[in-house]
C-alpha cells in the first residue's frame, strides 16, 4: 500500500512575496524593457496571481518607484562607514574615497539602473524625488562637515551636492544604459576631478584650486 503525501506548504511572508515580486519585476523588465512588459508578465515570473501583486502594488510604474527607494536605501547604508569616516580621515582622501565608491557601487548595480532609468511616471514623482533628494542631503552634511573644519570651500553645500550626486551617478547610469564598453579608471578619474572642482577654494587666477591627488 502506497502513502501519498503532500508537499508542505510554504507560506511566505508579506515582506518575502513583495521581495519576490520585485525580483520577478527586474528579470521581466530586463529582458523586455519597462514600456514592453506587463503585470501578467511580472506575476508569471513571480509564480502569483494578478490579485496578489495588487496587493503591494499598483502598478507596473510603482514596482519601478519601489525598486529605486530599496536601491537608494541599500546605498545610503553602503555609505554609513563614509559619514562616520568624518573627522577621522584626511579631507581629501575622503572626497575622493566617496567619488571613486559613487562609480563603483553604481557599476557593481549596473542590472538594476538599467531598469531604474527606464520610467518616470508621474504617479510615482514623488516616491522618485523623496529617494533623490536622500542620497543629496546625506551628501550635503558631509559636506557642511567640511566647510566647518575649514578644508572645504562651498557657498551653497545643498546645490553642491545635487551637482555631485546628478553629475556623478547619472553620468554612470547612462554610460550603463546606452551600453558598449565601460571604462571605469576614465568614470573614477573625472568623478573626482568633479568633487575636487566643486569642493576646492578658487585660486587667485579664478580657476579651482585642485589640489594634487
Amino acid at each position: 500500500m502506497t502513502v501519498r503525501t503532500e508537499r508542505p506548504r510554504v507560506i511566505k511572508s508579506a515582506q518575502d512575496r513583495r521581495r519576490d515580486i520585485m525580483e520577478a519585476a527586474v528579470a521581466v523588465f530586463a529582458g523586455k524593457g519597462v514600456a514592453g512588459a506587463t503585470v501578467a508578465d511580472i506575476t508569471h515570473a513571480a509564480g502569483v496571481a494578478k490579485g496578489t501583486f495588487y496587493l503591494y502594488f499598483d502598478s507596473k510604474e510603482h514596482v519601478v518607484a519601489a525598486l529605486r527607494e530599496r536601491f537608494v536605501a541599500e546605498l545610503t547604508g553602503h555609505a554609513a562607514p563614509f559619514i562616520e569616516a568624518i573627522g577621522r580621515v584626511d579631507w581629501w582622501d575622503l572626497a575622493r574615497a566617496v567619488a571613486q565608491d559613487m562609480v563603483d557601487w553604481t557599476l557593481a548595480h549596473r542590472d538594476i539602473c538599467a531598469v531604474i532609468l527606464q520610467t518616470y511616471a508621474p504617479e510615482t514623482h514623488d516616491i522618485v524625488q523623496e529617494a533623490d533628494l536622500s542620497l543629496i542631503r546625506l551628501l550635503a552634511t558631509g559636506i557642511r562637515a567640511g566647510i566647518e573644519a575649514g578644508a572645504f570651500h562651498v557657498d551653497d553645500p545643498d546645490l553642491a551636492a545635487a551637482f555631485l550626486y546628478n553629475g556623478t551617478i547619472f553620468t554612470v547610469l547612462q554610460q550603463i544604459l546606452h551600453g558598449g564598453p565601460i571604462d571605469r579608471d576614465r568614470l573614477v578619474r573625472t568623478a573626482i576631478e568633479l568633487h575636487r572642482k566643486i569642493l576646492s577654494p578658487p585660486s587667485p587666477d579664478g580657476a579651482a584650486d585642485l589640489r594634487p591627488s
